[in-house]
């Protein structure tokens, strides 16, 4: 069985989603602030957790935030917030998909067994190769970090996705277009600031790291990943 933590302050709609999530054979857990959510977090080991943006004590964002850097665990935001600004500082931020009030169930199971479905597929390709490597620059797919010599950055499950994809194939131009079905298809709505915005946050993190650019922007064509400019 999997079990789910969902921190909703609605309480009337937090418990009409676990009883259809609980009658779909799943375990949920609720908790209806930031606090309580975050405290329950780390008491139990939880497959999927569902958040609501605006919570009392903490808010939805700042709980995402603190669970990414401890767990690559799916994180699925649940919020009135439909704004595409708000979906892609969501999604930017470690949540893994976005579902805006209200929705039908039924599409909030559907998106509940992708993000499964892709945690199981990350977790397995992991497994069978842990490091990935650029010249000094390693990628570890275990632990989501990023390593150059003996120091060492955090990603984002979303930045993760995106520097996998171009250092597999350093020196491959990809669009922007091709960068977002892979990393956010089916999730919110295309923008090329979804993807800037990312390769922007990598861009900074790698130059703290190490010092040099790897990340290029090809005018009218998208992003490649080593080289020279």
């Amino acid at each position: 069985m999997k079990y789910f933590l969902l921190v909703e302050d609605e309480q009337i709609l937090a418990k009409n989603i676990a009883f259809f999530l609980e009658r779909e054979g799943y375990q949920v857990d609720i908790e209806y602030d930031g606090e309580a959510g975050w405290a329950s977090y780390k008491s139990k080991a939880y497959d999927l957790v569902l958040l609501d943006w605006t919570l009392p004590k903490k808010d939805g964002l700042e709980l995402c935030k603190q669970i990414r850097k401890e767990s690559n665990v799916p994180i699925m935001m649940i919020t009135a917030k439909g704004e595409i600004l708000d979906k892609i500082i969501g999604l930017e931020l470690g949540a893994d998909d976005y579902l805006v009030k209200p929705f039908d169930q039924r599409e909030l199971l559907a998106r509940i067994h992708a993000l499964l479905r892709r945690n199981e597929k990350a977790s397995s390709e992991q497994r069978v190769e842990q490091l990935l490597q650029y010249e000094e620059l390693k990628l570890d797919r275990e632990k989501l970090l990023i390593l150059f010599r003996d120091q060492s950055i955090a990603l984002t499950a979303n930045e993760y996705k995106l520097i996998e994809i171009l250092m597999k194939k350093p020196n491959n131009v990809y669009s922007r277009e091709f960068l977002y079905e892979q990393i956010w298809g089916g999730l919110l709505e295309y923008s090329e600031r979804t993807v800037d915005v990312t390769i922007s946050r990598l861009r900074k993190k790698l130059m703290e790291l190490s010092g040099k650019k790897y990340f290029h922007a090809i005018r009218g064509m998208g992003y490649r990943f080593g080289g020279k400019s």
